[in-house]
């Protein structure tokens, strides 16, 4: 009969590193819950300001994950499947801008803070905004093949991290076996995140999840592979109209620098924030996609914002 399992957020791992023994051996069928800490692996708090977050936040302890899970009988050129279930917040988030990192550093040369509290699926701690909660891991991965240790940022054949945000629940995720054993880790939780995660957070939280771990023998994969079901989006956000903000630019970061400050320009305009706090809102909430790349030599890259979100 398949077992379910506990395992703890500590001790916790920050880098991949397949020399690093397993914390928790599970047979095939067998179901994980993993205790997660929040991106920052526990070091900031909810009632931090933004004065503690520049002074106290260490960024070389990011992405804390929990594991190694090993598979029993798992090989490399096997295939996991993994069936995302039921996350679970403690209720807040967090999300910030650092200096020389995002999408517009040249814009946001400052920190910044801000703490979501989350109610529930929804979330009205952003002024005159509600927002849909859609919490997934950022970072769901099997040990690299490589030897030594690797930074956490990065993402591979490996998985990693990816910050798909549709590895929500509902979702089965496949993976490569590259080491014996898989040695699975996860972590980097979100509770929302837009397609871009433009301003280098979603909404950063502590969280568990239940995984439903199959093992598939002589099924190697090139690169991860996933079903999710529909809604790609809440349902909520599919009841009113989207603004499009739309651009074209031989360089594809170019557009979407560009599609993001027009999204900010038109969010402090109608919410009368900053335009930090519109940035903020653009990363959890604004989508961006290809629109276009066979018109040679531009690309067109469209952002999606829901006017479902408005209160």
């Amino acid at each position: 009969m398949p077992k379910a399992h506990l395992l703890e957020a500590h001790p916790l791992v920050h880098r991949w590193d397949n020399a690093r023994p397993p914390r928790l051996t599970i047979n095939p069928g067998d179901t994980v819950v993993l205790e997660m800490a929040d991106s920052s692996g526990f070091q900031v708090q909810p009632d931090w300001t933004t004065a503690d977050f520049r002074t106290r936040f260490d960024p070389l302890k990011v992405h804390a994950l929990t594991g190694p899970v090993a598979i029993a009988g798992a090989e490399p050129g096997d295939r996991l499947e993994i069936r995302i279930g039921a996350y679970e917040h403690k209720g807040w988030a967090w999300t910030s801008l650092i200096p020389g990192l995002g999408l517009l550093p040249e814009d946001f040369p400052e920190h910044h803070w801000f703490i979501w509290k989350l109610e529930g699926g929804r979330t009205r701690s952003f002024p005159g905004v509600t927002l849909d909660l859609h919490p997934f891991a950022g970072i769901i991965g099997v040990q690299r093949a490589e030897a030594g240790e690797f930074r956490t940022r990065a993402p591979g054949i490996f998985g990693g991290n990816m910050d798909v945000r549709h590895l929500t629940q509902g979702t089965t995720l496949f993976l490569p076996v590259l080491t014996p054993g898989a040695n699975l880790l996860a972590g980097d939780c979100h509770a929302a995140q837009g397609d871009g995660e433009v301003c280098i957070n979603g909404m950063e939280a502590p969280m568990r999840v239940s995984l439903e771990i199959h093992l598939h023998k002589a099924q190697p994969l090139a690169a991860p592979y996933a079903v999710c079901p529909n809604p790609l989006v809440p349902p909520r956000y599919q009841t009113k109209p989207w603004h499009l903000f739309i651009e074209s630019d031989e360089q594809p970061r170019e557009a979407c620098k560009r599609v993001v400050r027009r999204a900010i320009e038109y969010l402090t305009r109608r919410l009368g924030v900053t335009p930090q706090l519109a940035y903020t809102l653009c990363s959890v909430v604004l989508d961006l996609r290809i629109s276009q790349l066979v018109n040679v030599p531009t690309t067109t890259i469209t952002g999606y914002l829901p006017e479902a979100i408005f209160d």
